[in-house]
């Protein structure tokens, strides 16, 4: 792919998405754009380009979510999951008891593995759902990604991407070649099309948002932008994930940073003082504990 081509697909990704890709990401639009003209039979990428010259929005549209596509996986970044398992979600469980209230948000969650990872993390740890409101919300750019995690229909390859084979048998049952999320895990999750850069409103707010590898993609300008919008849908004193590893310039603003945990944020309070202490020493061990979540009622 020529340099001009790279510049040219980079633009659409900004004025349309938000998206500001540098040369440091060459290969990934140029593997991207490559699997799209595959698909969709062009002989090359400047056959490609010549027809979004024109200004076909059509074409536009699925070129940008093609190319906005995020990689996944289920339980991508086990160790990050397998806490938010072990550790944050008894802990919600314990603090929503008398509601029985708990929302997530996947945002940005491509074709749905993160989404339904969350509901299998849910149905592994929270235990008597069936007097539970559990709401699990994907969302993405993609009209495409979310087709495919509405069907909930995954390949060999997908289903053993992060998850084991007890794990796969639990959650999933064969249709052929094919593995195909249960109802009782995929009537836990809601997937809708959504653009960050779009106004959204929800009539509740949400106690963990994963926001995982999504913003790092944003010139700094809509990452402030963003971050402003993605904390006004969290309830205060919740949880924001954001990828392993990933700082995003001015988040401290809005979120404190969880002690202990690389990509794990809590929402600030005003009202409420929250112990932000994942340390505690009993005897001679050293237990790893969660914060103490106090939130006033009516904010779920």
């Amino acid at each position: 792919m020529r340099k001009s081509d790279f510049e040219f697909l980079t633009s659409l990704l900004r004025q349309y998405a938000g998206w500001d890709f540098n040369e440091e990401q060459y290969f990934v639009v140029d593997r991207k754009i490559s699997n799209f003209i595959r698909e969709k039979n062009y002989p090359d990428v400047e056959d490609l380009i010549d027809e979004l010259k024109l200004g076909a929005r059509a074409l536009i549209s699925q070129v940008v979510e093609s190319l906005a596509l995020s990689d996944t996986s289920f339980y991508r970044d086990f160790d990050v999951f397998q806490r938010f398992e072990t550790i944050l979600l008894p802990n919600l469980r314990e603090n929503n008891r008398s509601s029985k209230k708990i929302r997530f948000w996947s945002l940005g969650c491509a074709t749905g593995q993160e989404a339904y990872s969350i509901a299998m993390a849910v149905k592994n740890t929270v235990l008597g759902l069936d007097d539970w409101n559990i709401e699990i919300l994907g969302s993405d750019l993609s009209a495409e990604a979310i087709n495919k995690a509405q069907k909930g229909i995954y390949n060999n390859f997908e289903v053993q991407t992060g998850l084991n084979v007890k794990s796969i048998l639990k959650f999933f049952h064969q249709e052929g070649a094919n593995w195909v999320i249960n109802d009782d895990i995929r009537g836990m999750v809601d997937f809708r099309r959504y653009n960050l850069l779009e106004d959204i409103t929800f009539s509740n707010k949400f106690d963990v948002i994963f926001c995982r590898n999504v913003l790092r993609f944003f010139s700094p300008e809509y990452q402030q932008l963003l971050l402003a919008k993605i904390s006004s849908y969290q309830a205060q004193g919740g949880i924001l994930y954001l990828g392993k590893n990933e700082h995003i310039e001015g988040i401290e603003d809005y979120y404190n940073k969880l002690p202990g945990f690389n990509c794990v944020y809590v929402s600030k309070i005003t009202t409420v003082q929250q112990d932000m202490s994942l340390q505690k020493v009993s005897g001679s061990e050293t237990v790893e504990v969660m914060p103490s979540f106090v939130r006033p009622t009516g904010l779920l």
